[in-house]
């Protein structure tokens, strides 16, 4: 399958998932009458996969479309709900749901979609819905996001290795789980509440927490979602942080020591940008906006270019 390429695949899913969600993960295959399709056929000719679902009801469509936006075919889902994020890799597409913790799976080659059925370690809560899916460095990371407890806010992380979902594991952690990343053997965690934000460390191997550390934010700087946080190089991560308390203060661009976790340097965003999204090209590190805007920064955090993509009215 002609996965997605740089700059107009970056683009395109900042687009897309403004009005729907993609996802995946699992082993179940959904349930359907017998009449119903199981597959997407022409997968592996297609350029993009794309998920259409309710916010606030079961029901969603999967479709598989051309480079140049043909749909080449599609089905429908009767349980899918809010899928919000997506993720992939070399095998299979990722799809998770913010309001169910049953999220997709689909495999680039067959167009066959499984579901995953995720069950929460809380006592008092159920389908509570992930935050982000990622796949890094041959694992499939999600989170569970349990919220207020009498211990207050709390998730839980779910993890496992790339077609070893049987083998999966899950831990309970502090916090909102913003995204997670795999660099070295370890699984490196963004994680905030109300006030403040920090990164914290998991051995997969021991499935215990390793090390934790604040990351300055003012109690108004967040991430905004997922593809916020990369590894920059092997001995440095970069967050993507907005103010999104009182929406005054420029945005920045945090790189933390993946040794220590400790914050090396933060670079300020020019007035009136602000990254929602980050990739690593190369020597290049693309931050794009949700309003369009992609500035593109060497490994030094020095702007290089910028531009500005129309995407049409959205108030229509």
């Amino acid at each position: 399958m002609n996965r997605l390429k740089t700059l107009f695949i970056f683009i395109c899913i900042l687009i897309v998932t403004t009005s729907c969600g993609l996802i995946p993960t699992g082993n179940e295959k959904e349930e359907r009458s017998s009449n119903q399709k199981t597959v997407l056929k022409d997968i592996d000719n297609a350029s993009f996969i794309v998920g259409f679902s309710n916010t606030l009801d079961r029901g969603s469509e999967i479709g598989v479309y051309s480079e140049d936006g043909t749909k080449m075919d599609s089905l429908e889902l009767k349980d899918g709900i809010n899928f919000t994020m997506s993720s992939h890799n070399k095998n299979d597409t990722f799809l998770s749901s913010n309001r169910s913790n049953t999220h997709l799976m689909i495999d680039n080659k067959t167009g066959t979609i499984n579901k995953i059925k995720e069950k929460s370690l809380s006592k008092t809560t159920e389908d509570e819905g992930a935050f982000f899916i990622n796949s890094s460095d041959g694992y499939i990371i999600h989170d569970i996001n349990v919220g207020y407890t009498d211990k207050g806010l709390e998730s839980e992380l779910v993890y496992w290795k790339e077609n070893s979902r049987k083998n999966k594991k899950q831990i309970k952690l502090d916090g909102e789980l913003g995204s997670a990343i795999v660099a070295k053997n370890k699984i490196y965690v963004i994680s905030s509440d109300e006030e403040s934000m920090s990164i914290l460390s998991i051995n997969p191997e021991t499935n215990k927490q390793e090390n934790k550390a604040s990351i300055p934010n003012k109690g108004i700087y967040f991430m905004d979602e997922k593809d916020a946080f990369q590894a920059l190089d092997e001995n440095t991560f970069v967050l993507a942080v907005n103010d999104n308390v009182n929406e005054k203060e420029n945005s920045k661009l945090i790189l933390i020591d993946r040794e220590t976790l400790k914050v090396k340097k933060e670079v300020e965003m020019e007035k009136g940008f602000h990254p929602a999204k980050l990739k690593i090209v190369k020597d290049k590190v693309l931050a794009v906006s949700f309003d369009g805007k992609l500035q593109i920064f060497d490994k030094k955090m020095v702007k290089k270019n910028s531009f500005n993509f129309y995407a049409g009215d959205i108030t229509n």
